[in-house]
């Protein structure tokens, strides 16, 4: 290359490499903390435990959530779907889900209940806003067959199915784990996941709690990825003590990535409870993942 050329073509690579710099010295768009906590969803009962569950909406909005979630909405001694909308209307918060109290429906007997507390569970979540609630029911009947008991809860979900469809309405099926969550019929992403697919319906999806999950399946970004058609909701607990994450064994960062490039776009169930009860630290917790 001649001499001109040369300095020509040097300085066009230096010409870029200062763009380069320039662009990296370029301070990145950030986040608000509102915004950076705008895909989770806080759980009113395993958070800010320390006061009565009506001020709980006020910390959670101090603390910068949108969104939340919680137990049963018919609470013994509690306020009611109407109170809880209230409550939300009067702190900026917006209900994602809530998880019904369910009889336990495998057993066919149970059918009458399980029908009558799908019809309150969808008229309350019309009340609040949401469109899902999550779905248990499945502890272990004494005296009566695995095989049979499964039959008999697939075939509650299948008569709940029509009346969901109907409505607009997810249940969100939760396995849970038999480490220390004992005598269920549904524990980690097996049987539960063939039988979603066996339901088929749009309407009937698995609530995947990756807390749950890690108990006892394990593998969880390979399970994940095989299971994510049926998947309607996530929630996470790091393992072991069911804090936020960082304070045990599962690599969120890199499973929160994993979630998002399989497909999930909806929000995640924070359902975990902050070690040592502090709840800004958790948030801090939060923040740090999520702006990592």
């Amino acid at each position: 290359m001649s001499g001109p050329n040369r300095r020509h073509a040097l300085g066009a690579v230096a010409g870029l490499a200062g763009l380069a710099a320039a662009a990296q010295a370029q301070p990145r768009k950030t986040r608000n903390v509102a915004e950076s906590l705008s895909d989770y969803a806080v759980n009113l009962d395993t958070w800010f435990r320390q006061v009565p569950f009506e001020q709980r909406f006020a910390l959670a909005r101090q603390h910068n959530f949108k969104f939340i979630e919680f137990w049963p909405a018919d609470r013994n001694n509690g306020p009611k779907a109407p109170a809880i909308r209230d409550l939300c209307n009067a702190n900026g918060l917006t209900v994602v889900q809530f998880a019904p109290a369910w009889p336990n429906f495998a057993d066919p007997a149970k059918l009458p209940d399980l029908l009558k507390t799908t019809e309150a569970a969808i008229a309350d979540a019309r009340i609040l806003g949401c469109t899902q609630f999550t779905v248990t029911g499945h502890s272990l009947i004494e005296g009566m067959s695995r095989e049979a008991q499964l039959a008999g809860y697939q075939a509650g979900l299948t008569r709940m199915a029509p009346m969901l469809e109907a409505a607009g309405m997810t249940a969100l099926v939760e396995p849970f784990n038999r480490v220390n969550h004992l005598n269920h019929l549904l524990n980690g992403s097996q049987p539960g996941l063939p039988m979603m697919r066996a339901i088929n319906s749009p309407r009937v999806k698995l609530l995947w709690d990756f807390y749950h999950m890690q108990l006892e399946d394990g593998d969880l970004i390979q399970k994940f990825n095989a299971g994510i058609d049926q998947v309607a909701y996530v929630q996470i607990g790091d393992v072991p003590g069911r804090h936020q994450p960082g304070t045990g064994e599962v690599n969120h960062a890199n499973l929160f990535k994993a979630v998002r490039a399989a497909g999930y776009r909806g929000k995640i169930g924070l359902e975990f409870m902050p070690l040592d009860q502090n709840d800004a630290k958790a948030v801090q917790d939060m923040l740090a993942l999520t702006l990592a």
